[in-house]
């Protein structure tokens, strides 16, 4: 009797697993089948009664047409949500701040870059512990396990909030090593005094966003996104003549606990509530934190190190005049757009890996094949369009030919960029599902600072090719972190990576 009871429920959980890892074959082994469900875990509802259809492909054969159908319709979500958030967090607080006048502007601009360098970057790269953790035991069928570690991350990331609010609370005198204006000084340290009220809910949001992404909810965090921009530009319009240069930070605060609110009562009362852990305690909560420092650090490191090494080219490019600075603030704008193109393609990646890996397929040689492809492509696609139409886009943002000629050289150069950076991107999000995330940042800063760097300042300031040559330079970094990462992907033991991550979920 008790044999049957326990086949029957291994079967039951094998299917769901077939269900909720998207593209498996009906021949592979999940992890599952090895697994004995807890009493809470029988209690489960079946994956299959939550999810739509169209968002996973049940009961087909992996093949390249159904793993390209995949990339394509989750990832369009990721890279909406990326531009709304975007434009939620800097574009519409440094719309408004410009009506104030240009010290307002430069106050905001300036608060946001240290907001988002010391806030979301590092919340970014932390959640990248969850791609690997949710989207593994999604995949192996340890749905409870999903939503521990949504709610550990959750806990360590507001945990985090209270040392970085003591940082923005008292960020005078960092700022004050910036810029020797002392009114400027004061209205960022105005502005920056409201994020400590912002950074709990844009944590919760990052976290329940990659918890809803492991199990391939991809247009729940858009759609929120969606509603949230109007409210962003309806709050920034009421406050700003009554509250003046509060309006945008305080309308950033109320817009994103919005965010956190809407899409903690999705979970809740519409859908993802099934993998949620209902079996907490302060001990589970509270412990095996490890492994998210593990995967979380170096994923912050991967993050931060990229970031920065794209923005130092702007500190750098202002040692070569007004002209050159202007001309890199053109590129800079386009390259962050073709950045998000790939980005979010690997976003959808290091889930669809996570997954594999957690179900023990062997349809991870499928998977790898297409994503690598679609890298190609993008590299092919954003070098063609920043040659291609260089001359209309300088002109669309510079009148003086002799800036506008400039531009158009730059953007060869970071055409050529982009076109090596898109198979980073892509391995990067690979590497991140694997549980890679170590290796990865190691590689990331060696390419970055120490193959990067030198090459920047060489062709920059010693052969004189200014802003171009601190691109070249970058591109030699760039290019050498691609080629690192190709290899280790091609390379990946992934029997030993599925032994791994089955230890840890």
């Amino acid at each position: 009797m008790d044999n049957s009871h326990n086949m029957n429920q291994t079967r039951k959980l094998s299917t769901v697993t077939e269900e909720t890892s998207p593209l498996l074959n009906d021949n592979d082994e999940p992890l599952s089948q090895n697994y004995t469900p807890t009493v809470t875990e029988q209690r489960q509802p079946q994956i299959q009664d939550y999810i739509d259809g169209d968002d996973l492909f049940l009961g087909e054969k992996d093949t390249i047409e159904s793993e390209i159908k995949y990339m394509i319709k989750n990832s369009i979500p990721v890279l909406v949500t990326f531009i709304m958030q975007y434009l939620i967090q800097m574009m519409i607080p440094i719309y408004f701040s410009s009506k104030l006048g240009p010290d307002y502007l430069s106050a905001c601009n300036l608060s946001l870059s240290a907001f988002y360098i010391s806030g979301p970057v590092i919340f970014n790269g932390f959640t990248t512990a969850l791609d690997t953790l949710c989207s593994t035991a999604f995949g192996a069928g340890h749905y409870q396990k999903v939503g521990l570690f949504y709610q550990q991350c959750t806990i360590i990331l507001v945990l985090l909030v209270i040392p970085l609010s003591i940082l923005w609370l008292n960020c005078s005198h960092i700022i004050s090593f910036l810029s020797d204006d002392p009114e400027l000084v004061k209205l960022c340290s105005k502005y920056m005094q409201m994020m400590p009220f912002a950074a709990p809910a844009v944590a919760v949001f990052e976290c329940s966003k990659r918890f809803l992404q492991s199990q391939n909810k991809f247009s729940v965090p858009t759609r929120i996104t969606i509603l949230a921009a109007p409210l962003s530009v309806v709050l920034n319009w009421q406050l700003g003549p009554i509250i003046g240069f509060y309006g945008p930070p305080v309308s950033f605060v109320f817009t994103v606990w919005f965010m956190a609110i809407s899409v903690i009562l999705y979970i809740f009362l519409i859908d993802g509530y099934q993998c949620w852990n209902n079996d907490w305690d302060i001990e589970s909560l509270f412990s095996n934190w490890s492994i998210f420092f593990k995967l979380g650090i170096p994923g912050v490191l991967m993050v931060f190190s990229e970031s920065f090494a794209f923005e130092l080219l702007t500190f750098l490019s202002a040692k070569f005049g007004n002209k050159e600075l202007a001309a890199q603030s053109v590129v800079q704008t386009f390259s962050s757009f073709a950045f998000n193109l790939p980005f979010a393609v690997s976003i959808c990646s290091a889930t669809r890996i996570g997954n594999i890996i957690g179900a023990r397929s062997s349809n991870y040689h499928i998977a790898v094949k297409v994503m690598l492809c679609v890298a190609c492509f993008f590299s092919v696609f954003n070098f063609a369009w920043m040659v291609l139409f260089r001359y209309p886009l300088a002109r669309a943002f510079c009148e003086d030919e002799t800036i506008v000629e400039r531009t158009c050289l730059l953007f060869v150069v970071v055409g050529f960029n982009q076109f090596l950076d898109c198979i980073n991107i892509m391995c990067a999000g690979i590497l991140r599902g694997q549980g890679r995330q170590r290796i990865g940042s190691i590689l990331s800063i060696i390419s970055y600072y120490v193959i990067a760097s030198p090459f920047e300042l060489l062709f920059g300031f010693y052969f004189h090719l200014e802003v171009f040559g601190l691109w070249l330079g970058l591109a030699v970094g760039v290019g050498a972190l691609s080629i690192f990462e190709f290899v280790l992907v091609l390379k990946s033991d992934w029997e030993k990576i599925m032994e791994a991550n089955a230890k840890i979920v």
